[in-house]
């Protein structure tokens, strides 16, 4: 990892849940991280226990989303669905991390795929739009 920001709260403490700042190479070591099940190189850096309790679901979002520690899971459609709903059978897991202002770590591992994007929409209700369309409409279907 290169350096790294990371605000601290008026007691001098580091805010854990938010507030650090790296670049989205350094963003995407975290990615690989996690698909490689918590080991860099040689030495265990995260429990792969911890790797799949937090990339399993615990509370639901909405038909597509779940949280479960610290991360976002979903799926999304490896291709375009013709039908009017989503075809279940043609959906791919995911992980995100999440950040304000649309800066987003996705962990795609049945493709073996890390994306990271960073943006300036801070402090928006729709902040989630432009990282999600840049995965769904750039992304995968250059993936065909």
């Amino acid at each position: 990892m290169g350096p790294t920001d990371w605000f601290k709260g008026s007691d001098g403490e580091l805010i854990a849940a938010s507030g650090i700042r790296m670049t989205p190479r350094d963003l995407v070591k975290i990615g690989q991280l996690m698909l490689r099940g918590g080991v860099w190189g040689e030495r265990v850096v995260v429990p792969a226990e911890w790797i799949a309790c937090c990339t399993s679901p615990v509370v639901p979002i909405d038909e597509m989303r779940e949280y479960g520690y610290h991360w976002y899971i979903g799926r999304y459609a490896f291709e375009t669905p013709a039908a009017p709903r989503w075809n279940r059978s043609r959906l791919e897991r995911y992980w995100s991390a999440a950040g304000n202002g649309g800066q987003r770590l996705f962990v795609i591992p049945g493709l073996d795929l890390l994306v990271a994007v960073t943006a300036g929409n801070y402090d928006t209700p729709d902040q989630w739009v432009p990282p999600t369309r840049v995965v769904r409409e750039v992304v995968l279907p250059a993936l065909l």
